[in-house]
C-alpha cells in the first residue's frame, strides 16, 4: 500500500510540476513577487490535484490581481476562478490576502483545484511556518498513516467544508490517530454539534 500511496503522489506532484513549469505559472507569478509552493506539494503529502500557492508581494493591488488572473486564465483555461478580498473580509482562520480559486474540472472527479493567495511578507511566513512545522514532524509511518487517511477523504463532501487537511495532520501528529475509523471518530469529536 506505501508504495501505491507513494506513487500517486509522484504522479501528481509531477504533474503540478507540469502546471508551475511547463504552463509557466512561476514565470507569471513572479512578475509580481515571489511564490512560495506549500501544503501537500512542499510536503509530499499528495493524493488528489490540489494545489496551494502563496505569492509574497507586498504591494499587490486588486487591480494587479485581476490581472494576474487574466494571465492565469490565458495559461491554464479554468472551468472556473473565484475572487476573494480577504484584506476587507478578514474570515477567520483565512490569510489576510487576496484569492484566486482556480477549477481546471470539477476536483471531486480528479481536477486540478490551485488556491492562489497574495499576501504580504508576515501573512506569508506565517503561512509557511504551519507546513514547516508539520514537515519537522514527518516520519515514514506519519507520512503514511497521513497519505492513506487523505486517500479516504478527498472525494468526501464535507472535505474542505467542514474538515481540512489540517485536521489530518492534527489527527495523525498530535492525537495518534492509526486509520479512517479513528479519524471519522476524531472529527466527531471536534466538529460542533
Amino acid at each position: 500500500m506505501v508504495e501505491e500511496f507513494n506513487h500517486i503522489n509522484d504522479l501528481i506532484h509531477k504533474e503540478a510540476d507540469d502546471i508551475l513549469y511547463k504552463k509557466g505559472v512561476l514565470s507569471i507569478l513572479k512578475k509580481l513577487g515571489a511564490p512560495h509552493i506549500s501544503g501537500s506539494y512542499s510536503l509530499n503529502l499528495m493524493t488528489w490535484r490540489d494545489l496551494d500557492i502563496y505569492l509574497e508581494a507586498e504591494a499587490i493591488t486588486e487591480e494587479d490581481f485581476f490581472i494576474l488572473g487574466k494571465e492565469i486564465n490565458n495559461a491554464l483555461s479554468p472551468i472556473k476562478m473565484s475572487y476573494r478580498n480577504e484584506r476587507i473580509a478578514k474570515t477567520e482562520g483565512l490569510p489576510i490576502g487576496l484569492y484566486w480559486g482556480i477549477y481546471l474540472g470539477n476536483e471531486r472527479k480528479g481536477a486540478w483545484k490551485i488556491d492562489l493567495w497574495a499576501v504580504d511578507a508576515i501573512e506569508c511566513q506565517r503561512r509557511l511556518k504551519f507546513c514547516d512545522d508539520i514537515a519537522a514532524r514527518l516520519t515514514p509511518a506519519s507520512r503514511e498513516l497521513i497519505l492513506s487517511i487523505k486517500s479516504e477523504c478527498w472525494r468526501d463532501r464535507e472535505y474542505r467544508g467542514s474538515f481540512s487537511s489540517k485536521d489530518i495532520y492534527e489527527a495523525v501528529l498530535n492525537k495518534h490517530v492509526t486509520n479512517i475509523y479513528e479519524f471519522k471518530e476524531f472529527l466527531k469529536k471536534i466538529q460542533p454539534k
